[in-house]
């Protein structure tokens, strides 16, 4: 009786087997052909430098407190930003940031490669988020 319930488990395996041995792959081959993004996905941020009034509105929502914003009033009595900095040790992509933002000044866009070797490399400043803002446009 117990061989009888093996041999008709390992003919319904071999069955399965067979049926998806010919059919085409369904995943795909990662580094060569990127992964496919909805539309509102929350990747690494983009910031457009200059439409930033360093409000300070994504720095103080963040429940991480893994933005920091700095600034000074300039010669046209115009805020003008300095510092900007993501930690995207910390970030968990809430899109909270983004949503406080008045200026719509920050986006999330579709990159999601963010892989490093040491922790300070996941702290990405006003060059690397207005690359990623170039990089969308």
């Amino acid at each position: 009786m117990k061989l009888r319930i093996l041999g008709s488990g390992l003919v319904n395996g071999l069955k399965v087997t067979g049926i998806h041995v010919f059919r085409r792959p369904v995943t795909r081959p990662y580094p060569e052909r990127h992964a496919y993004t909805p539309e509102r996905f929350r990747g690494r941020h983009r910031l457009v430098v200059e439409d930033c009034v360093v409000c300070q509105a994504c720095a103080r929502i963040c429940p991480v407190n893994c933005l920091t914003v700095e600034g000074h009033r300039g010669d046209d009595r115009r805020f003008v930003l300095t510092a900007f900095t993501i930690d995207y040790g910390l970030c968990m992509f809430c899109d909270l940031c983004v949503e406080a933002c008045p200026p719509h000044c920050l986006t999330m866009g579709p990159d999601f490669e963010m892989a490093t070797t040491t922790r300070p490399r996941l702290v990405e400043g006003v060059a690397e988020l207005a690359r990623n803002a170039g990089a969308s446009s």
